[in-house]
């Protein structure tokens, strides 16, 4: 089977949104505030916006002029992650070589309507001409949360006459604001360069460096090169010298050991970008908004809880499946994870239960029978090296019984008590499933009935959360 090697890739999308290696380019953090200029602004011609050389910081500040008053502009891009290890790598870290990962993002920007499909965000902000009034409408592309309980943000407010969309006023809801900055690159930039009063400010502060680099190709058109480095970060902007528009942005990778970074990269990538309409070409610009369920109308986003707690909690596996996960016949708890099928993802879950292994010793939780098991020979017997005597590697094809039982699909886990009772189910292997485990191990331990209170729990949850949709729900 051929599998995904995205896990290192999703790893490092999680380094470089927590370092905030686009913090430049996040106009609602910045400070972004509201401009005299006007929706009705006329775009100046592109011939007037010829980039010829000179000043590179009066050059880059003239492009982002050309997008702050413009009254037109569409895109469909892409942020491009391309991960290239070290030849003398740890083989763990960078398991799978080269890797690459590409997430896709449009704007569109009409004048009166803003249009964004960035990661699972789909967003539409209008202003009526005659009322100066503003609709904002968002949901969630995300089956896996049934689209975030088919919850639609609907908001309404007035904007000062002729001025531009306040973009913290867009993405004033928390929930929304987190799910356009939680991707790859965090919120597309150029939803800063239309509306902040004073975008990627920090690339123009006196101590930054902006230089010209040599012209080169992208899409098959020459693009002169503007490289800017602030604060130890360095970013490349590719513009197309006839009108103004960035086609490419090469951002600041994380520093990780191991990373070949002359090799490595993270760029944005716009293939096509314009201020003008394309005449004859409207299906290729469409936005199809129509969300795929029946909306329910809220002021703001309320979290979803997680997926109601499985329903072997609390069964008692049979004695033949516990005789093939029990290295002997003492009655300790167990503790099962089954890796993951796709290479890269497994090559980073043994760091979670290394670490769930630790800190269980460092919690006087010593009687825990540790077992994984995983799909591939090299790597079963490279995991019973290093784990020798601690865990119990095992080949996943001899527990298919067991997961069955469990209902444990790869990367995911369990934890069943002495007494053979199913305490815990997790469909994850991450830090937050490694405290899940650790947690239920210590009640355990203390005497508390592991099942009964994660349903209580969950129990309460949800009502908590079906209390704040009532609020949220508009009539």
């Amino acid at each position: 089977m051929k599998r995904k090697r995205d896990g290192l890739i999703q790893q490092f999308a999680k380094w470089i949104f927590a370092c905030g290696i686009v913090a430049g380019v996040s106009a609602w953090t910045t400070g972004c505030s509201p401009s005299s200029s006007t929706t009705e602004e006329a775009a100046t011609t592109p011939q007037q916006f010829v980039i010829a050389r000179g000043e590179p910081r009066d050059r880059l500040r003239q492009i982002f002029a050309r997008y702050r008053g413009s009254s037109y502009y569409q895109d469909t891009s892409e942020v491009v992650l391309r991960v290239v290890p070290m030849a003398d790598a740890s083989s763990e870290l960078f398991s799978g070589g080269k890797q690459e990962q590409r997430a896709p993002f449009r704007v569109r920007w009409t004048g009166r309507q803003l249009d964004v499909q960035a990661y699972v965000v789909r967003l539409r902000a209008s202003s009526s001409p005659q009322s100066n009034q503003v609709e904002l409408n968002a949901w969630f592309d995300e089956p896996e949360t049934r689209h975030f309980d088919s919850q639609m943000l609907v908001d309404v407010w007035q904007k000062p006459e002729n001025q531009r969309l306040d973009l913290d006023r867009v993405l004033a809801d928390e929930v929304l604001r987190s799910k356009l900055s939680a991707g790859l690159a965090g919120p597309p930039p150029q939803l800063e360069w239309l509306f902040a009063g004073d975008p990627m400010s920090g690339i123009f502060e006196p101590t930054a460096k902006l230089k010209w680099l040599p012209d080169a190709n992208f899409a098959g058109q020459k693009m002169r090169r503007i490289a800017a480095e602030t604060e130890g970060k360095s970013y490349v902007f590719w513009i197309d010298p006839t009108v103004s528009v960035i086609r490419r942005v090469e951002l600041p990778l994380p520093l990780i050991e191991g990373l070949d970074t002359k090799q490595s990269s993270l760029t944005l990538e716009f293939r096509r970008a314009e201020f003008e309409p394309q005449s004859g070409d409207e299906d290729s610009t469409r936005f199809d908004f129509q969300p795929p369920f029946t909306p329910q109308r809220v002021s703001r986003f309320v979290p979803v809880p997680p997926p109601s707690p499985s329903s072997v909690l609390g069964r008692r596996l049979p004695n033949d499946a516990m005789r093939t996960i029990r290295a002997d016949s003492n009655p300790t708890e167990v503790v099962l994870f089954r890796l993951s099928e796709e290479e890269g993802v497994s090559a980073t879950e043994p760091r979670w239960i290394a670490a769930a292994i630790t800190q269980s010793r460092q919690s006087n939780l010593s009687h825990v029978h540790w077992v994984v098991a995983t799909e591939e020979d090299g790597f079963r017997r490279e995991l019973s090296a290093a784990w020798s005597g601690a865990v119990t590697v095992l080949d996943s094809s001899s527990l298919d019984d067991v997961f069955g039982l469990l209902r444990l699909k790869p990367g995911s886990a369990a934890v069943i008590d002495a007494d053979q009772t199913v305490l815990l189910t997790e469909q994850q292997i991450n830090t937050n499933s490694v405290g899940n485990v650790l947690a239920a191990l210590a009640d355990d331990a203390a005497g508390v009935d592991v099942p009964a209170k994660i349903q209580a729990d969950y129990k309460q949850l949800n009502r908590a959360y079906e209390s704040e949709l009532s609020k949220a729900l508009q009539q």
